[in-house]
């Protein structure tokens, strides 16, 4: 079974074991929050305990054990959580980057009634876009409902962002607390910063790793068990939405693109954007669909292309 995107649960304490994560801990595989708008929830994040009551919102990251120790009979909340490969196109629009890891320290916040009642109305619009998304889903088999489709997604992805940035707000006087970071969690706070800075000119990981005067081997290793993630994904994921964003928002050629993400060639490009998206640089810009029937996990599908590349070469390697 194919796992969504993004997941909005609402949560009551009458259920059992909430998230199977009551009678143990659990690894949390994606990146959300949890807003508490009733009763009251202790749970841990990676050790470290929190009591949650309304009003208050928890940031939780992909990777993290979670367990919840006790909660009362009245909570409600809700739960959301996107796919990584959802949310770092998002990140990327962010001003404050390293603010995220500050919140990685100090996830539990309470709120103003004013951001309370403004994340609410947001996850209400999002609820609403996503029905909306899916209803269109169904009719896509017709041809001319594909436009209302992706003005659909749009929506949803534009509320997200704000959503984001409204929950940013929420932690806008956070400080970064007196526990330091692990020097593992440092190596992928670079590595991110890092990236967002240069993954349009520098594609290989090995360029990454000697920022931080880390073998490749190691580097590559604690960027996998910190994130879910190998820098190669990283990689390859942050050039294709920055691809698909050129070719959906600009008039720049397909050339002019693959020097833009500093590909050896147009040839080279549209080769590896093909085996990503089943579909060639134009093609997507015209709007055609996939050819895969059933849309796969976005993380599935930058596998399948990294692994057909490092086949033949390193994958998306620059020009000497």
């Amino acid at each position: 079974m194919k796992e969504e995107k993004v997941t909005i649960l609402e949560l009551e304490g009458g259920e059992v074991n909430i998230l199977n994560a009551e009678k143990e801990s659990v690894k949390l595989t994606k990146t959300g929050l949890f807003l508490c708008k009733a009763g009251s929830v202790t749970l841990t994040i990676d050790g470290t305990e929190y009591h949650m009551q309304k009003g208050s919102i928890i940031v939780y990251f992909s990777y993290s054990s979670l367990h919840i120790k006790s909660h009362t009979a009245n909570l409600k909340g809700t739960l959301i959580g996107a796919n990584l490969e959802t949310i770092q196109p998002m990140l990327y629009n962010v001003s404050n980057f390293n603010a995220l890891f500050v919140i990685k320290q100090s996830p539990y916040q309470a709120i103003s009634e004013e951001h309370f009642k403004a994340l609410n109305e947001h996850i209400a619009l999002i609820k609403m876009v996503a029905e909306k998304v899916n209803k269109e889903k169904e009719q896509a088999m017709d041809t001319s409902n594909l436009p209302i489709l992706e003005i659909a997604r749009k929506q949803a992805e534009l509320l997200s962002y704000s959503l984001m940035l409204e929950v940013l707000q929420c932690y806008t006087n956070l400080t970064p607390s007196n526990r330091a970071f692990s020097r593992k969690d440092e190596v992928l706070q670079k590595f991110v910063t890092q990236l967002y800075r240069n993954y349009r000119t520098q594609h290989e990981v090995r360029y990454y790793a000697e920022q931080q005067f880390l073998t490749t081997r190691y580097f590559s290793t604690i960027i996998k068990e910190c994130s879910g993630k190998s820098p190669t994904q990283w990689i390859a994921t942050a050039l294709l939405v920055e691809a698909r964003n050129l070719l959906s928002h600009t008039n720049m050629t397909i050339k002019e693109i693959s020097d833009a993400l500093t590909f050896p060639n147009q040839s080279y490009f549209g080769k590896w954007f093909k085996n990503l998206t089943t579909l060639s640089p134009l093609d997507f810009r015209r709007g055609m669909p996939a050819k895969n029937k059933e849309e796969k996990n976005f993380i599935d599908v930058v596998q399948r292309g990294i692994n057909h590349i490092e086949d033949t070469v390193e994958a998306i390697q620059p020009i000497s």
